[in-house]
């Protein structure tokens, strides 16, 4: 089980690097591109809004479907939405995003937003994948783990997205995206990941109902976490 996680944090890894670095990439390019403060500002306060917003869905949906599944929507959602970021660019001449009410250029933001939105589903099922495939005595290890791998993400992803923007320009940017974005989900792909605790048998007492069997509620319910 530790493999399998150490296996899931390194997918993990370079699913948030690619979409962290996206993210502040097309941020650096916009302020490039329309030389507008207004435009970076508007676009860090959706993002931030939005990843608050979501969270209370996405994390919904990671409890009532199975993690694996939900991570290769997460990274297919992301690729979809980078691919056609990408077709957007180049079909629209470049002098187009320059313009910082045009349609083009706030079109491809969202992309790329929904895109970087998107992946912070992967997050969340991270983090609950540590009490399925981690013992409980490492358990305070593992989520430091989770923790760090964000951290390393953030960290990498900002100095990164500047070198690229600044050296290859936007067309590397979104190939290298799109490229990771489908390893990722290759990788992925491979890692069988349980979703349930595994239950010791001599453990179970008189009661045989296993987890599986037992009825359980796949209900989205967000009413708790509002409370909270």
């Amino acid at each position: 089980m530790l493999k399998t996680f150490y296996a899931i944090v390194a997918n993990a890894l370079v699913a948030s690097l690619t979409n962290t670095f996206v993210w502040f990439a097309v941020t650096f390019w916009v302020y490039l591109e329309t030389r507008s403060v207004i435009a970076t500002s508007v676009m860090a306060g959706v993002f931030t809004a939005t990843i608050a917003i979501t969270g209370l869905f996405l994390g919904a949906l990671v409890d009532r479907y199975p993690k694996k599944r939900m991570m290769l929507v997460s990274s297919t959602g992301s690729l979809l939405c980078y691919a056609l970021a990408g077709v957007l660019f180049a079909l629209t001449p470049p002098e187009v995003f320059a313009d910082v009410s045009s349609v083009q250029l706030w079109v491809f933001i969202v992309l790329i937003l929904g895109g970087a939105i998107v992946g912070n589903l992967r997050g969340i099922a991270l983090s609950t994948l540590v009490t399925i495939l981690v013992p409980e005595p490492d358990r305070d290890r593992a989520n430091g783990l989770v923790g760090t791998t964000n951290g390393v993400a953030f960290l990498v992803a900002s100095i990164i997205s500047g070198v690229i923007i600044g050296f290859l320009g936007m067309v590397w940017m979104l190939i290298s995206a799109v490229v990771l974005t489908l390893l990722v989900i290759m990788h992925l792909a491979t890692l069988a990941i349980p979703d349930r605790v595994a239950v010791d048998p001599g453990q179970s007492g008189n009661n045989d109902t296993t987890p599986s069997e037992a009825s359980i509620d796949t209900t989205i319910d967000i009413r708790g976490t509002i409370r909270t």
